[in-house]
């Protein structure tokens, strides 16, 4: 006589939050929409200064901050990624999203002080 639940249907593990995934096109678009919105956001702060500096300097002055935000956005998402898939003890610690907003949290309060 074979036991009934020794052969019970395998339960579905939930998704999780993912940073970034080939095969979702929602979290590259969600990717490029808080970049329009960041650039954006400092084009506004450019039509509002006054006296408003060259366009090469502020261009400059942008791009210096949107290489250094891009750097530590894409290395935050890397690092939660490596700690979500390696990350013992459950379903709870493999949520990337969390773990990124850890990193961000640590980055500028820690990261700012150092």
């Amino acid at each position: 006589m074979a036991n009934d639940d020794y052969y019970a249907e395998p339960v579905e593990a939930e998704p999780v939050c993912q940073i970034y995934s080939k095969e979702d096109t929602f979290t590259s678009f969600v990717q490029g929409l808080l970049a329009a919105f960041a650039l954006a956001s400092l084009w506004v702060k450019r039509q509002q200064e006054k006296p408003r500096r060259k366009f090469l300097t502020w261009f400059l002055d942008v791009s210096k901050q949107a290489f250094g935000a891009c750097y530590a956005h894409v290395l935050n998402m890397i690092i939660s990624a490596i700690i979500a898939e390696n990350a013992m003890g459950g379903d709870t610690l493999d949520d990337e999203c969390a773990w990124y907003a850890i990193n961000y949290v640590i980055d500028t309060t820690l990261g700012l002080v150092i």
